[in-house]
């Protein structure tokens, strides 16, 4: 546990590395504010960038300040507080003479109160290139001889199963496993918490999340808006899948297929997770569809322009900015249910979700639009978390007739929010609480799982397909979705054109009215239940 006494005799102090770039001024630092601004970082706290370029705390702050998000949190006093505890070095990350500099910076500020114990955090907000340097110079020169030492690292976690190992060797060299936090911010741990808490403390789904009752299970991870140019060069380097499937998605798949921990702790939660990840079949290049967004080519408004017709990106370049991945796993619980992952950039809107499509049920004693009937657990993470399950009850009306219900636990608006988010991961770092953090060993699974289509993908460059900017994304996907197992429903998403998704709007309120939900319905140019947002 962290003390909050000032009279404390530990001291501690978080390095941020490469404290300059993008990821460090819109994420670490807004999160390192809230914990102050919600007095939950340790009393005495300090901070240091470590920059290869000149910096000062006082143009920093003014950097930063787009992104401290102060209209909402409007305390002058405690921002200027907070910017007290901020300190500056400069260093080349191949100098261990500037690292000693840093080590005496943290020295000073650490004895002004006699402290006796020095507990320290380095944050790597680096690109991969530096990291082998960055990670062995702190582990000799700046490493506490008095207190715990804690490393946080930012993906990418190296490019495949080859580059991992040494990128894993460098790191457990350098570190202990109590020591690594490799970081997913993208990881809603409310809606995680939530989810274990449902599974494993309620009989009604803890005995049904298994393949006799569960079809298929969808995770996406779905962005709006366009490869930045602030990312361009990473993006276009790494593509989609290893942008977000190879950490954030497979972790969540983890979690939600291991079998309950023998213990409610970390170390037996991480064992679970690696126990199911070892169980992931290694999919194939049939198992992929990659795509990559184009201009939209609409006249009724201003176009967008294609991934490949950005100033800041190779206009030869076969960079998949979408990718949807089936993946099965080799155990009796989930034998046959298959796990799709689908992420996409340049979308019709921007999703965060894992939906739990339970196996349809036979309903001819009451009348229905569909024959195709399916309950969904539904655990969303953005925009809203929230919990909720989809269910049939009867429509009002003297008739008998099934209309879709909601089952919804909102999550973010039921008592005190608690930190959430990147700031949430931060305070369990500086609590030692490792269970939402991957192991190396886990990513080491992760990489023997995608390694090979991705070293297909790399040496064969397949041309991906294309989909329009703002739409659903490619239609193929949606199609091997459903091959797999998958249902699109009409209150979802699905890819159709814009005449037929008018068709479908209109015979939907014929059937089942107006003002009700919209529901998979038959269209009979189609051989097919359609579903349409």
């Amino acid at each position: 546990m962290i003390s909050m006494d000032p009279n404390n005799e530990e001291a501690y102090s978080i390095v941020v590395f490469g404290a300059s770039g993008g990821l460090a001024k819109k994420k670490v630092f807004p999160a390192l504010w809230a914990l102050f601004r919600e007095n939950r970082m340790p009393q005495g706290t300090k901070i240091f960038t470590f920059t290869r370029s000149p910096l000062q705390t006082k143009t920093y702050r003014l950097q930063i300040l787009p992104y401290m998000e102060l209209d909402k949190h409007r305390d002058p006093t405690k921002y200027n507080l907070f910017w007290t505890t901020v300190h500056c070095v400069q260093g080349e990350y191949d100098k261990p003479e500037h690292y000693v500099a840093l080590t005496e910076a943290m020295v000073h500020q650490e004895t002004k109160h006699n402290q006796v114990r020095a507990n320290r955090i380095f944050y790597l907000a680096l690109p991969p290139i530096v990291f082998d340097q960055v990670t062995l110079n702190v582990s000799r020169k700046c490493s506490s001889t008095t207190g715990w030492n804690r490393i946080i690292v930012e993906k990418p976690f190296a490019r495949d199963d080859i580059s991992y190992k040494a990128f894993q060797t460098s790191l457990c060299n350098c570190f202990r496993e109590s020591q690594i936090y490799l970081m997913d911010h993208l990881l809603s741990r409310q809606v995680m918490q939530n989810f274990f808490a449902l599974r494993y403390s309620n009989h009604l789904w803890g005995e049904t999340l298994n393949h006799r009752h569960v079809a298929a299970v969808m995770i996406s991870v779905k962005c709006e808006l366009p490869v930045s140019v602030n990312r361009a060069d990473y993006f276009n380097q790494f593509g989609i899948i290893r942008d977000v499937m190879t950490n954030h998605m497979i972790q969540v798949l983890a979690m939600l297929a291991m079998d309950q921990p023998y213990a409610n702790t970390a170390d037996d939660l991480r064992a679970e997770r690696l126990k199911i990840l070892r169980q992931v079949l290694t999919p194939n290049i049939g198992d992929v569809v990659l795509a990559q967004y184009r201009n939209n080519r609409r006249e009724s408004e201003p176009a967008k322009c294609g991934y490949t017709e950005h100033t800041y990106i190779p206009k030869d370049s076969f960079t998949p900015t979408f990718a949807l991945v089936v993946l099965h796993i080799n155990n009796r619980r989930w034998s046959g249910v298959p796990f799709i992952l689908r992420a996409g950039k340049a979308l019709n809107d921007t999703k965060s979700e894992v939906r739990i499509q339970y196996k349809a049920v036979d309903c001819e004693t009451f009348p229905s639009d569909s024959t195709d009937i399916r309950n969904e657990l539904v655990l969303r993470s953005f925009p809203t978390e929230e919990v909720f399950m989809r269910m049939r009850l009867k429509r009002q009306g003297e008739d008998i007739c099934l209309r879709e219900s909601e089952i919804n636990l909102r999550v973010d608006d039921r008592g005190p929010k608690g930190l959430q988010g990147l700031p949430g991961y931060l305070l369990n770092v500086f609590q030692g609480d490792q269970t939402l953090f991957m192991r190396s060993d886990e990513q080491c699974e992760i990489w023997r799982i995608f390694s090979p289509v991705l070293n297909t993908i790399d040496s064969d460059r397949p041309r991906p397909l294309h989909y329009d900017f703002g739409s659903r994304g490619p239609l193929l996907a949606y199609r091997k979705a459903e091959r797999a197992g998958f249902v699109f429903f009409a209150t979802d998403e699905w890819h159709q054109s814009e005449e037929t998704l008018e068709y479908t709007v209109k015979k939907s309120k014929q059937l089942i009215g107006p003002h009700t939900a919209l529901k998979p319905v038959r269209d009979p140019r189609s051989k097919r239940p359609s579903s349409n947002p």
